[in-house]
């Protein structure tokens, strides 16, 4: 079985898994509609290709620049504080729980921030050069806004973007100038909530320096929004940011009903809405509007703003004798033996005044963990490689074991904690695969030449011999999940 075919099956199942009963209540591609939607959407980007930037492993496309804020989060720097949960509007494709009554108090990744204080302390810990306040609707936390954003300003300086999201339900221009005043530099509105209403939009700009239009590519909008084009353009906004929708439990079942096609993808993308964001793309184009589309697809977001998360907060959980690959995940390789034999090996890298910190020896366990640098010096034909990958998450549990959770102090009187959580372990008991493994993902070699090696390495007799060699060559190959960021966008299955 090909180890995309792999993939592909891993990731259906995990939806599966992730929606449940839902599940048989959503519409989802064949293989053959797959296949012509896959032939539709590389016609409409052959029909851009040349016209359109791609940016960030071609991950998302724009049709002019993209704002500095966007450019803060494709780097990894950006923070979004959500600084209440409340809103005006009761927009169908909103993926909060909108029934929700109760507000809840300003967060960012987790985090609760009472203190607008430990929130810069945060930022500047973390080195983050944007910040973006969302919701909810933020304009009704309109002071606690202002005290965040005059906080950021008087400990960072000018050095940091800020921008605001709005549906503009509650846009004047008193407050618009006072965000200006106390330091706002871009203010996006999502005229989708208000039947693309121009009218908060055009208030604020000569107000705010950089006014950009942030929506969702609704596929029934098509029409409504090819009209708005050249009227955005001609009253000053900066950017037009598209996304393609996707569905969480408080939005999938209008999905629903509205006869959408879900896609088995991390964050259950719909189909139509990529290629209404494709069509506008192309329209601006065709029609030389002069508006500058980005298309933020969920690809781009899943591999950039949660390898962002990752790199972030790894370095308080990695070991020196581990590895991160770049995606930013942990990577871990060991082996397990008899104590004596693992004592052996230690005591080999000790005569050959091996670093300590390339290696740690867990006798409890029985393991012994080493960096990808001492490959070479392990025999495969009488050890197994096991690979590990983990990654941080913020939790709330202290733990016994200080290796897997560590706390992160931001001052006296505030701090977290961090722990690796396991995705992924591979045992590989071949040493063809395991130097395979090294060739491809520490030597970072040829992928065709590796698996010609590969190939050539084995001595195949019976024909479950050629199953092994396929089946080890697919687990070998699906950890390119956690090595790699890859590029362009999902392949649509």
């Amino acid at each position: 079985m090909p180890y995309d075919k792999v993939i592909k099956d891993c990731d259906i199942e995990y939806i599966r898994e992730q929606i449940g009963w839902a599940y048989q209540d959503m519409k989802w591609l064949s293989k053959e509609e797959a296949v012509k939607a896959g032939r539709e959407r590389n016609e409409l980007l052959r029909s851009v290709s040349g016209r359109v930037i791609k940016h960030f492993n071609e991950s998302k496309i724009s049709t002019g620049p993209l704002s500095p804020g966007c450019m803060t989060c494709g780097k990894g720097t950006w923070s979004c504080i959500f600084i209440g949960s409340l809103c005006t509007a009761n927009c169908f494709y909103c993926p909060q729980d909108r029934k929700q009554k109760k507000d809840e108090p300003p967060n960012e990744s987790g985090l609760i921030f009472y203190d607008p204080g430990d929130y810069v302390e945060y930022l500047e810990k973390f080195k983050f050069k944007g910040v973006s306040f969302s919701g909810g609707e933020p304009f009704l936390k309109f002071k606690e806004v202002l005290v965040f954003i005059k906080k950021i300003r008087e400990r960072l300086g000018r050095g940091i973007y800020i921008w605001i999201y709005t549906n503009g339900d509650l846009v004047d221009e008193k407050k618009l100038k006072a965000l200006n005043q106390a330091g706002l530099n871009e203010i996006r509105f999502d005229i989708a909530a208000r039947k693309y209403s121009l009218k908060a939009v055009k208030m604020a700009i000569g107000i705010i320096d950089r006014v950009t239009v942030e929506i969702p590519a609704i596929p029934e909008d098509y029409e409504i929004l090819k009209k708005c084009l050249p009227k955005m353009k001609a009253i000053g906004v900066a950017h037009l940011n598209l996304h393609q929708l996707n569905a969480t439990q408080q939005c999938f079942r209008s999905f629903v009903d509205r006869g959408y096609t879900f896609l088995h993808q991390p964050n259950i993308a719909i189909l139509e809405s990529e290629m209404t964001a494709l069509r506008i793309v192309k329209y601006v184009l065709d029609n030389n509007i002069g508006l500058s589309v980005n298309y933020c697809t969920p690809v781009y977001k899943h591999r950039f703003q949660k390898k962002a998360y990752r790199k972030r907060f790894q370095p308080y959980l990695r070991q020196k004798y581990e590895d991160l690959t770049e995606s930013e995940f942990i990577r871990r390789l060991s082996i397990q033996d008899k104590s004596a034999n693992l004592k052996e090996l230690v005591r080999m890298f000790q005569k050959n005044k091996t670093n300590d910190d390339l290696w740690f020896f867990n006798e409890s366990e029985n393991k012994l963990f080493f960096h990808h640098s001492l490959l070479d010096k392990i025999d495969f034909g009488r050890y197994n490689l096991i690979v590990n990958y983990y990654t941080p998450m913020l939790t709330t549990v202290s733990g016994k074991e200080k290796e897997i959770v560590k706390e992160v102090v931001l001052n006296a009187g505030r701090k977290f904690m961090i722990e690796r959580n396991l995705l992924h372990e591979l045992t590989i008991d071949n040493p063809v695969a395991a130097k395979f493994f090294q060739e491809l993902y520490v030597e970072k070699k040829n992928e065709g030449d590796a698996l010609k090696r590969f190939y050539s390495g084995y001595k195949l007799k019976t024909k479950a011999d050629v199953n092994e060699m396929m089946n080890e060559k697919d687990s070998l190959c699906y950890l390119k999940t956690w090595e790699f960021i890859g590029s362009g966008l999902y392949e649509i299955y």
